[in-house]
Parts: structure tokens; sequence; C-alpha cells
């Protein structure tokens, strides 16, 4: 009877944390660059009953758990800004940022401007880093402007001809391993594999197209209808919850 109730428990508190999931989403529609989450469940351990001498007995599940949520990062759809310094990555690959502590973290936002020291770096200020995981720097000359800068599909940087560097981009391995640290970055682990850049070519990454920005490739439709299920599946659970309730009143009211 208790294991009735604890299933249904459990099955309450993981499809709230898929709707938490989902929210997220759905929420993030308009950021630059997000890449969806998913919550996949796992059921758990099994309790062997009725097992004696060699009779195998049955088992009784109970409950069921949140294996993890894992990234989605497929390309998301390109919008058209004009403006130069937006930058888009068509196909695999992810900006280098330094964060305030000079760690590398990794990012599909390329909405990036320059400081007042020529660096350049994203919305909050962090510094975007080239092909050897050195600062962006963009000095401009007297009597020269941003329309003096052109950059290369492949990322590099050009200043009345001359070149400024490259943006690095990076992969790993297992790029979905990758773990959200917030303001739109990633940070790596034991779980992401090997990194990988550009440093030695173009070759295995993506095409960055200035004046573009890549958008969230979120399905609101998918969403929506995922956020269903998750509501059915809670009130079914809350319905085995209530259940077992009233099963457990009616066994303490035999003694009455």
């Amino acid at each position: 009877m208790i294991r009735f109730m604890y299933s249904g428990v459990s099955g309450m508190r993981n499809h709230q944390v898929r709707m938490d999931v989902i929210g997220n989403n759905i929420s993030n529609v308009n950021t630059t660059g997000y890449k969806t989450g998913r919550a996949n469940f796992q059921d758990t351990l099994y309790q062997t009953l009725g097992a004696a001498g060699n009779a195998a007995g049955y088992q009784v599940g109970t409950g069921m758990n949140v294996a993890g949520v894992s990234n989605n990062f497929n390309q998301g759809p390109l919008q058209a800004t004009g403006r130069l310094l937006d930058f888009a990555i068509t196909g695999p690959g992810f900006f280098g940022i330094l964060d305030n502590n000079d760690n590398l973290r990794f990012t599909r936002d390329g909405s990036f401007f320059i400081d007042k020291e020529g660096n350049l770096v994203n919305s909050a200020g962090l510094q975007v880093v080239d092909t050897d995981e050195d600062a962006i720097v963009i000095e401009l000359e007297e009597g020269q402007s941003m329309d003096d800068v052109e950059v290369t599909q492949t990322g590099e940087i050009f200043l009345d001809g001359d070149s400024l560097g490259t943006i690095g981009l990076f992969n790993f391995v297992n790029p979905a391993g990758l773990t959200r640290a917030g303001n739109n970055l990633f940070m790596e682990n034991n779980s992401t594999g090997e990194r990988t850049s550009n440093e030695d070519g173009p070759e295995g990454f993506g095409e960055i197209r200035s004046r573009y920005l890549e958008m969230a490739n979120i399905d609101i439709a998918e969403e929506l209808a995922n956020l269903i299920t998750s509501q059915r599946g809670f009130q079914a659970n809350a319905k085995v919850f209530s259940t077992a309730d009233e099963v457990l009143q009616e066994v303490v009211a035999l003694k009455r």
C-alpha cells in the first residue's frame, strides 16, 4: 500500500521536473543561440517478492526518476540583422568566451561588441577569443571605421586588408554533455570528451555568417504538446496517490 503511494509521488515529482524544463524552453523562445533541454525518465529500483528456494518470485517497481536533462544542439534558424558584429555559426562549433576568472566558456550566441579598449566582447562584456584562445582586439586608427572591417566565413577578421586574427571555434566529442553556466554560456566537463578548435583549419567546423544571429532551436508546437503530455502524466500520478490514500483510509476504517 505504501509502495503504491510512493510510486505516485515519484511520478508527480519527476513530471514536475519535466514541466520545469519545458517551461524554461518556452521562456527562452527569443533567446539568441539558446538550445533546448529535454528531461529523460527511467524506472527505479525493483523489489523482488515471493522468492524462496527455487522459486524466482516476482518484481514490483518502486516508481520512476529523472535520468538526466539532455541538451539539443540542433541548428536554430538564422535571422538577418545587418549588423557587422552579429555572427551565426552554420554547422558545428561554439564561440569561445573568457569569463571573469579567465576560464574558457562556450556559446552559440554571436551578438558581439567592441569595448573601449578595442576588445571584441559579448553582451556581458566578456572577451571573445581567437584560435589561440587569446582575446580578439580590433583597434581602429584615426580615419578608420567599422566599414573598413571585413569578416570571412572562416572567421578571419581583416582591417583595411590586414588580418587581425581568426575568431575561434571549438567543439567536443560529446557536445550534448556540456554544462549550462547561464548567460548563454556552457562549460566543458569530463563527459564532453576532447576539445578541438579551428586552429588547424576550418575543416570539421561550421561557417561564420556575419550580419546574422542564430535564434533558439525551439519548436513551440512541440513544446506545448510535451507540456500537455507532462501535465496528463502528473494528473495520472496524482490520481494514483489519491487512490492509494482512499484505499489506505478504508483499511484503517476496518479497525473501527
